[in-house]
């Protein structure tokens, strides 16, 4: 793997690693070897200590400070890719609430009071007034048909007796 790029190597990284100058700084390709065992070794443990990257250093024929900045770029791009991840998930949930929401508020938009008739969601002031006239209308209403049925039901038991 190319410190500073983060690319897999191609498949003449399997002859000796090689290395190339630019500005001055030597970049080393790592063997398809070197990469799956310290990949295999990620897995287990994603921050060895001195001591293990000692052993890895030794086994991969590589310097400590290789594995340590190995390790610190393969830390660097999980969690890149498990954020990008993450974010995609976030994203889509975004839109799905969004379009959810829209659907609500026109659903909401279209509903109407069973008493009166008149749109639960009405224009703002204006409207939340002229709603709330229309259902004390009702309930007065509703009043004004309980008085006289039992002021009929008054009247008839008077006029019977």
């Amino acid at each position: 793997m190319d410190i500073a790029s983060g690319n897999i190597g191609s498949s003449d990284d399997e002859q000796k690693a090689s290395t190339c100058h630019e500005k001055g700084r030597i970049y080393h390709r790592h063997t398809t070897h070197q990469i799956q065992t310290l990949e295999a070794f990620f897995k287990s443990c994603a921050h060895p200590d001195e001591n293990q990257r000692r052993e890895l250093s030794k086994e991969l024929g590589l310097e400590p400070k290789q594995i340590k900045f190995w390790f610190q770029n393969k830390r660097t791009q999980t969690k890149a890719r498990k954020e990008r991840a993450e974010n995609s998930i976030l994203r889509a949930s975004k839109e799905s609430l969004l379009y959810e929401n829209l659907a609500m508020r026109e659903a909401l938009a279209k509903t109407v009071c069973v008493c009166c008739g008149s749109p639960l969601l009405p224009e703002p002031q204006a409207g939340h007034g002229l709603h709330q006239l229309a259902l004390e209308n009702t309930q007065v209403k509703q009043e004004l048909e309980k008085l006289t049925k039992l002021l009929a039901n008054y009247i008839n038991m008077h006029v019977h007796h």
